[in-house]
């Protein structure tokens, strides 16, 4: 879906009558929600992270364009992209949504059926090989009682604003 909204305004990310910063407003209000769309809920492998950056990065490219450097054309680095772009990379948006999501659902009563799912343990036999990613695993942030944590609202905001400013999310 977020391919399909990038091609229906590749007219005017190709345009030269707009400017970057509307290209980016475009980007940033109209194709990114599309493509984030329910990554709260996402259990993100390394393949998968890599494949959204890449999306991204083809967005951003389309942009910002290649600059001249030492009278020759070269194609912009990922990390002038993202500071050209003034947002986190889409990984990292990701994890924090999931990061804040859980959060809500900690908060939520303990019927609630989204705070038994991702508090539940399936129980069973696991299958040979590599476990399975789990959403619950992916929220702890580093802390061993992130649920006590994420009842407080306050000190989870704090938790989070620690974690958009550490770059190793």
């Amino acid at each position: 879906m977020a391919n399909r909204a990038y091609y229906g305004l590749q007219n005017h990310m190709k345009s030269r009558i707009i400017s970057r910063t509307i290209k980016t407003l475009l980007y940033k209000t109209l194709i990114r929600p599309v493509f984030t769309y329910g990554a709260e809920t996402w259990v993100l492998s390394k393949q998968n992270e890599h494949r959204l950056s890449i999306f991204e990065r083809k967005i951003l490219r389309r942009i910002y364009g290649p600059v001249i450097d030492g009278g020759r054309w070269r194609i912009r680095t990922n990390q002038e992209l993202y500071q050209l772009c003034g947002e986190n990379d889409i990984v990292k948006f990701c994890k924090l949504s999931k990061l804040r999501w859980a959060g809500h659902v900690i908060r939520q009563d303990d019927d609630d059926l989204s705070r038994r799912v991702l508090l539940s343990d399936p129980g069973g036999k696991r299958p040979r090989g590599r476990p399975r990613l789990r959403c619950k695993d992916a929220a702890k942030l580093g802390c061993r009682n992130w649920t006590v944590v994420a009842l407080n609202r306050e000190e989870w905001r704090k938790l989070l604003k620690e974690a958009e400013a550490h770059s190793g999310l």
